[in-house]
């Protein structure tokens, strides 16, 4: 009697060890449901993005082979200041321009801002269709910048910029980018213009087999985070292709070890002169539970990773965000 009794207690036992495990897989998987549907939300989000700074260089080249029949509506708009950059001298309610003098200001390239004038019609359009976008411009190979909207250029811009020499551009090149298609900066960098931190989607310009200019879209993570991480996201962190967090909250933060947040917000913080972005690189992450995590979700596309800090064991659901190749990672206990 006692040994089936005994038998009975242990084929209860392994019974509700396989229930548990099999709610902790039905748990697992829904989770990962949840996690893919999210990145891909944003995935999808970020593809019109992507075409529309397509049009806009196709528009631009379109502007360069059409250019002998296009002039300035008002060349009174531009200047030229004292530290030699030619820019419009107010705001008459469409684009900045900014011609840095880093290639001393010429004719041609006071035509070049002629007839690309029109751009601000198409500017002006997709930014009031796009609530996404932040900033629409183009840049060429002069160190010419038209921007919209409009800002005081003089105040934001360094003299004499190298504006080729920024990821933004040069990404785009043929070295880069020999596809010559639209591409994404998808390593947030901090903007020359002054809106905190942002990714761009840019399009090289082709005009008679060279490179002439980059036409850009930029997206700031303000806007990744207040619309994909309200209340009900905040076990949820995204961090780019090099262990970088692009969004994440306090206590995501502090769970990971990472420097204390100012304001108490991640996008506030990297406004600050003292932000630096390696500290919250996971891949450097001075626990190494942390980085073999994160190293295995990055560098080996894991999709879920078991992680124990201070004695605590947590769950980690990751999805990836194609177009940016980006990782959403949620973390639970």
């Amino acid at each position: 009697m006692n040994r089936i009794l005994l038998a009975f207690i242990l084929l209860a036992f392994i019974s509700l060890s396989c229930n548990q495990n099999n709610i902790n897989e039905k748990n697992k998987q829904e989770n990962l449901i949840k996690i893919k549907e999210l990145s891909n939300k944003i995935n999808n989000d970020f593809i019109p993005i992507r075409n529309e700074v397509s049009k806009l260089a196709e528009l631009i080249q379109y502007l360069y082979q059409n250019q002998a029949n296009i002039n300035c509506n008002d060349e009174n708009l531009y200047e030229l200041s004292k530290d030699g950059v030619y820019y419009k001298n107010k705001n008459d309610g469409k684009s900045a321009v900014f011609v840095s003098g880093y290639i001393p200001i010429n004719k041609e390239i006071k035509r070049i801002v002629c007839f690309t004038e029109p751009l601000d019609t198409f500017f002006i359009r997709s930014l009031k269709e796009n609530n996404a976008f932040a900033q629409l411009y183009y840049n060429d190979k002069n160190s010419y910048n038209r921007i919209y909207p409009f800002f005081d250029v003089l105040t934001q811009y360094e003299k004499k910029m190298n504006i080729p020499s920024f990821n933004f551009y040069y990404l785009a090149d043929y070295k880069h980018n020999p596809e010559k298609k639209a591409v994404w900066v998808n390593e947030p960098y901090v903007d020359p213009a002054g809106r905190g931190w942002m990714v761009s989607t840019i399009a090289p310009v082709y005009y008679n087999n060279e490179m002439v200019g980059v036409s850009g879209i930029d997206v700031t993570i303000n806007q990744i985070t207040d619309k994909y991480f309200k209340t009900e996201n905040q076990d949820i962190i995204i961090a780019d292709a090099s262990g970088i967090i692009v969004s994440a909250n306090e206590q995501i933060i502090n769970l990971l070890n990472l420097p204390t947040l100012i304001n108490h917000k991640y996008f506030e913080t990297i406004k600050q002169d003292t932000y630096k972005k390696e500290d919250y690189n996971l891949l450097q992450n001075k626990n190494k539970n942390i980085r073999i995590a994160f190293e295995n979700i990055i560098k080996n596309k894991s999709e879920f990773e078991k992680l124990s800090i201070d004695d605590t064991n947590y769950f980690l659901y990751v999805s990836v965000i194609k177009e940016l190749n980006w990782f959403v990672v949620k973390i639970s206990n």
